[in-house]
C-alpha cells in the first residue's frame, strides 16, 4: 500500500467510534478522505449526517476533482484551498467540534505546530487527533510539546507507514 493512500487505522476508528465529522489537514489526491466518509457512511442512516473537511494546497488532483468524488458519496463537505497557516486559523471559529482529526500536511515544527493548535480548538472529549509522519523532526518537537496534563500521546507504530501519533483528551 503506498503511503499516500487510505488509511486502515483510521478507518477502524471511524468505525469503532461512530464518527461522523472528519478533518483532514492535507487530502493530498482526496483518495483517504473517500475511504474515510465511506467508511463513516456505514453507520449514519442518512448520508448527510456524514461531515468532512479538508485543508490543502490540492495541486495535485485539483479542488474540484476532490469534490466531485466526495459528491458522488452524498455527505456533507467543504474543502478548503492553500497553505493551512492560513487557511486554518481564519475557518476554524466557524467549524463545529469534530470526533476525528487527520494531521498529514507540513512537516516543519512551524506548520506541526500551527495544525495542532487550530485542531486541539475543535476537539471535544471524544475527539481523536492523528498526526502522521511523527518521526520527522519537526513533527516530532511538536508532539514533544503537546500538554501531557491535559493530553494522552501514543505513538503507534503503522507497517509501511512509520510512527503516527495518536493525541486525546485525558
Amino acid at each position: 500500500m503506498p503511503w499516500y493512500g487510505s488509511h486502515p487505522y483510521l478507518n477502524e476508528y471511524i468505525r469503532t467510534q461512530n464518527c461522523h465529522r472528519i478533518l483532514e489537514i492535507g487530502v493530498y489526491t482526496g483518495d483517504n478522505a473517500v475511504s474515510m466518509v465511506e467508511t463513516a457512511l456505514e453507520n449514519a442512516a442518512d448520508p448527510q449526517e456524514v461531515e468532512y473537511y479538508g485543508f490543502d494546497f490540492f495541486a495535485n488532483q485539483g479542488i474540484e476533482r476532490i469534490g466531485r468524488k466526495l459528491e458522488e458519496l452524498g455527505c456533507t463537505f467543504q474543502l478548503f484551498e492553500g497553505n493551512t497557516l492560513d487557511t486554518l486559523p481564519r475557518s476554524v471559529p466557524s467549524l463545529p467540534k469534530i470526533d476525528l482529526i487527520f494531521i498529514d500536511a507540513g512537516k516543519s515544527f512551524r506548520e506541526a505546530v500551527s495544525d495542532w493548535e487550530n485542531a486541539e480548538r475543535l476537539m471535544h472529549d471524544g475527539t481523536a487527533v492523528f498526526v502522521h509522519n511523527a518521526g520527522f523532526p519537526g513533527v516530532r518537537r511538536m508532539l514533544a510539546e503537546v500538554s501531557r496534563a491535559k493530553y494522552e500521546v501514543e505513538i503507534l507504530r503503522v507497517p509501511s507507514e512509520g510512527r503516527v501519533a495518536l493525541i486525546t483528551r485525558k
